[in-house]
């Protein structure tokens, strides 16, 4: 199962925010034992377990775009949707969080007059 949830951020605030969004999705879903390994700057190997299943999965971060890539067992491929719904919602959530701090430390220009 593949998705890709597009943003405008450079890669700092891209990382920033995908391991804010991880790090409260493994809070929010503690009782699947979320796990996340980073193996470069820029990918990093994920497992889940759901009803005695381990499902394994892979998040890269690219300019504009965070791919996450999730190989589901057919026992719960019902469940992948709402999976990718609330990772890709955290991701979502916390790529707006950037965007909000961006503006408010962004200086402030005054006309001269």
């Amino acid at each position: 199962m593949k998705h890709t949830v597009h943003h405008d951020l450079n890669d700092e605030e891209a990382k920033k925010a995908v391991m804010r969004a991880l790090a409260q999705y493994c809070d929010r879903y503690a009782e699947y034992a979320p796990s996340m390994l980073w193996n470069s700057e820029r990918s990093a190997e994920l497992g889940f377990s759901v009803k005695g299943f381990k499902l394994a999965g892979r998040l890269d971060l690219r300019p504009r775009t965070v791919d996450l890539e999730i190989d589901v067992p057919l026992p719960l491929r019902m469940f992948k949707r709402m999976a990718i719904a609330a990772i890709d919602a955290e991701v979502r959530r916390f790529i707006g969080e950037v965007h909000r701090e961006r503006s408010r430390s962004a200086p402030v220009v005054e006309d001269a007059v």
